[in-house]
């Protein structure tokens, strides 16, 4: 196998030679090159491919961001990291719309590794090249959301409380207006009238919000800009809200502990991200795809694969790695149709989700006579043999289907 190939940019020479020290370990797994200025780095790409680009944001001459826009356009498949002080705001804005994963410096070396390591193998993973492009393409896929990213840097401080996050999500009024009448309505079943976002964030919970936050933006950004004839894209919304509650609930039935029910939420919501790539970047290979699914016994993802190489799950759980996200959660989005595939012998939230996923579609929750996406989502019963559980699927539908009858109504805050 070969190594993998990692550039580190950064003008302080103190810090490359910091990089190399930290870093000599995994000498035997990546082919590492550190230089000092964009310039420098755009050369050392024009001599061979590399899968990682960790970049300083202020240098002098081609600054990180310019650095940026150049390898977005020239190696859109390389996965791009920017490493951010106090730079100023128009700078920051510019790297961000290039970078797949922003760290704040200083960054210490497990972060590091980790970050990098991370998207080395997410490269490697996704072996179909084309689909590996269109996913890494900047100008049609912009990296994480910026109050998303807000929030998670809020969140690290041990000072942070429901205010600070909810001062941050009224820079948004549209999304703060969304959550509310979202908390508001019988989908979580709160019982009270919820007035402010603080009072939502307390409730729900910081995990949940980061999630309805996250999602809310990414519909957002990737809504089709022509209609798709198959495609429902509200109905996409509602199903993804249905399975992240779902999901959370089958994790909190099994007894699952401190995050883990939130982290089988978050998986849900964003569980058919992939869906909104492909259908965004490529509106009429998408249309024909969904054509033949329904001239066909074939289901969606199963499609996919002969005809792209790479499913929808695949597509979605590698821009999510690449953003950074949890590996339970990235793992959960790219085997929630494959779930036999992990070697865990439990409950996971990729089983909570597998399962939200394929229940409410058997249920009739995606409106296929409305035009909507048809998913055609199978249970496996032999995964859930193995892992033990599948006695209580019983007990999962029940709540699946006591989870569509609040929802009906009212899921498309």
């Amino acid at each position: 196998m070969r190594k993998k190939r990692i550039l580190f940019v950064d003008d302080e020479p103190f810090v490359i030679d910091g990089l190399r020290r930290m870093l000599r370990k995994l000498r035997d797994e990546w082919d590492m090159s550190f230089v000092t200025s964009g310039n420098d780095a755009l050369a050392c790409m024009a001599q061979g491919a590399f899968d990682v680009l960790v970049t300083d944001l202020r240098m002098p001459g081609l600054d990180g961001a310019d650095l940026l826009e150049r390898v977005t356009e020239a190696y859109p498949i390389t996965a791009r990291i920017v490493l951010t002080g106090q730079a100023d705001e128009g700078l920051s804005e510019r790297a961000a719309n290039c970078a797949h994963q922003c760290l704040m410096k200083p960054v210490d070396a497990e972060t590091l590794k980790n970050a990098v390591a991370r998207a080395s193998s997410l490269q490697q993973g996704l072996h179909n090249e084309w689909v590996r492009g269109l996913v890494t393409v900047c100008n049609t896929l912009p990296s994480l959301p910026s109050l998303y990213l807000d929030i998670v840097q809020a969140a690290q401080s041990e000072s942070t409380d429901a205010r600070t996050i909810a001062t941050i999500i009224r820079r948004d009024m549209s999304i703060a207006a969304k959550l509310l009448k979202l908390v508001n309505s019988s989908f979580f079943g709160l019982g009270r009238r919820v007035s402010s976002i603080e009072h939502a964030v307390s409730l729900l919970g910081l995990v949940r919000i980061k999630a309805l936050v996250l999602g809310e933006r990414v519909f957002k950004q990737f809504q089709p800009t022509k209609p798709i004839p198959g495609f429902n894209f509200e109905s996409l919304w509602r199903h993804s809200l249905v399975v992240a509650e779902v999901a959370r609930l089958i994790s909190k039935a099994e007894n699952q502990t401190g995050d883990r029910p939130d982290q089988a939420f978050t998986a849900g919501l964003l569980h058919d991200v992939g869906i909104l790539l492909l259908a965004f970047n490529m509106p009429d290979r998408f249309a024909t795809l969904l054509a033949s699914c329904e001239q066909s016994t074939t289901n969606l993802w199963a499609m996919e694969q002969d005809i792209l190489g790479a499913t929808h799950s695949e597509v979605g759980g590698y821009l999510l790695g690449l953003w950074g996200l949890p590996p339970r959660i990235v793992e959960a989005i790219t085997l929630h149709h494959n779930p036999a595939a992990i070697h865990y012998n439990g409950v996971c939230a990729a089983t909570c989700v597998h399962v939200a996923d394929a229940l409410l579609t058997q249920e009739g929750w995606i409106e296929t006579n409305e035009g909507a996406l048809s998913y055609q989502g199978r249970l496996d019963l032999d995964y859930l043999r193995r892992i033990k559980v599948a006695n209580r699927l019983d007990a999962w539908t029940k709540l699946a289907d006591k989870t569509i009858q609040q929802t009906m109504t009212d899921a498309t805050a």
